[in-house]
């Protein structure tokens, strides 16, 4: 049965022993599927691992590569010599932006800010429930997370959730009584509490939303596999994230089971796997990423000996998704956009500057101010990109106002 502790178990092993496993992942993949598959190929330096494993056991496995306008030049250029097929996504970055609202904190955050901020005319007044929804979102299902569930059954949850306590309200009710902070039993340290985000969520002129990923990079590849017939690797590991993980506990490395089948023959890898690994081969990897170098304890490279245990490191990026993304810039120990500023100027300045205020295509004169103890988030102007540039100058500083000016550094 596969549990946590299984999975750190496998993430202790010796990485000769993941290489064994992530070959048999591809071959089962592979026969499976009779061969129907393709590699869905990041440009970064977990995907090109992945590639060095698949080819070298089925060298004729395509790549696809979903080019956003969102990675690094060099990332192009490398999807290119690496001879993957390119798709595109329907939407540019800006549009999704405008739509959608800016990608903050995390995709978890980001979406039950969107769902929260939503007015709701059809009920009762008077009637809790409104209100219970609104906290719920911010809980993550009255303790219950997003990430447990398919995005398909999260609506249908969210509607069993609002029926089981819509009505049934104590009479006592005041704001806090219910879950919204993730509170069960007592607890007040859930990990679903997100009670922190609420000064975001409720005093900031600009959308946020979790739909870029699905918009510039999901469906595209979706589109692609739909029409080709072919079912992706994937070079995701279950460290990178608390979704991932439990997607590994629920599927495993090969998700035959999911709504969406895709093999993950990394998800036990570390990222210290994938460095050694890279030099072990002597793989050619991303120009952006420089050297992978050894670091002591007092942050010195250094060249290290031909199977050194040591820890490794990028010298250049160490993450090379989209550039202009703002999730997990709060956590950044080496803040990206402050690289960005000083490796890709050009690049900084679209995503950092400009920007301007239009009107609030969901605004709603007739929405009353409150919704029980819940203020209806609903500015008449909100700040959304501009053809000049993305603008999240404003969004890093409303930010930093609320949560302290170090909270995302930028410049």
């Amino acid at each position: 049965m596969r549990d946590k502790i299984l999975l750190r178990q496998l993430q202790a092993l010796p990485l000769t022993a993941k290489i064994t496993l992530a070959e048999q992942r591809i071959v089962e993949w592979y026969e499976h599927y009779d061969g129907k598959v393709c590699i869905s190929f990041s440009g970064g330096k977990d995907s090109t691992v992945l590639v060095d494993l698949v080819h070298g056991i089925y060298p004729d496995v395509p790549l696809v590569f979903s080019n956003t306008g969102l990675e690094y030049p060099e990332i192009q250029s490398f999807a290119r010599k690496m001879g993957a097929e390119f798709v595109r996504p329907k939407m540019s970055f800006s549009d999704v932006i405008s739509k959608y609202g800016y990608p903050i904190i995390s995709k978890e955050v980001a979406e039950a800010i969107r769902y929260s901020r939503k007015i709701r005319h059809e009920i009762k007044e008077n009637d809790h429930s409104r209100t219970v929804c609104r906290r719920e979102m911010m809980t993550g299902e009255f303790g219950l997370p997003d990430w447990k569930l398919e995005k398909s059954a999260r609506m249908t949850h969210r509607m069993e959730m609002l029926g089981k306590y819509a009505g049934s309200v104590p009479e006592t009710y005041e704001a806090g009584d219910l879950p919204f902070a993730g509170l069960e039993d007592g607890k007040t340290n859930s990990m679903y509490n997100k009670t922190k985000w609420l000064p975001l969520c409720n005093e900031t002129q600009f959308m946020i939303g979790e739909e870029c990923c699905d918009v510039m990079k999901k469906k595209p590849l979706d589109t692609y596999q739909k029409k080709s017939g072919l079912f992706p690797y994937l070079g995701t590991m279950a460290e990178e994230s608390r979704i991932r993980a439990t997607g590994w506990v629920k599927h495993g490395c090969n998700a035959f089971d999911s709504g969406k089948p895709k093999s993950a023959p990394l998800s036990v890898w570390t990222d210290q796997d994938v460095l050694h690994y890279i030099k072990k081969r002597n793989l050619e990897i991303c120009s952006v990423y420089w050297e992978i170098l050894a670091v002591d304890n007092q942050g010195f490279y250094y060249d290290p000996m031909p199977g050194m245990d040591c820890k490794l490191k990028c010298t250049g990026c160490r993450r090379t998704g989209c550039i202009f993304c703002g999730f997990g810039a709060q956590h950044d120990p080496e803040p990206r956009f402050v690289r960005l500023a000083k490796t890709h100027p050009k690049q900084y300045e679209y995503c950092i500057k400009v920007g301007q205020w239009v009107d609030n295509p969901n605004y709603d004169p007739a929405a009353p101010e409150y919704d029980g103890e819940w203020k209806n988030w609903n500015p008449k102007k909100i700040w959304v990109p501009s053809k000049k540039g993305l603008g999240m100058k404003k969004v890093f500083d409303d930010c930093n106002q609320i949560y302290g000016k170090e909270f995302i550094k930028y410049e």
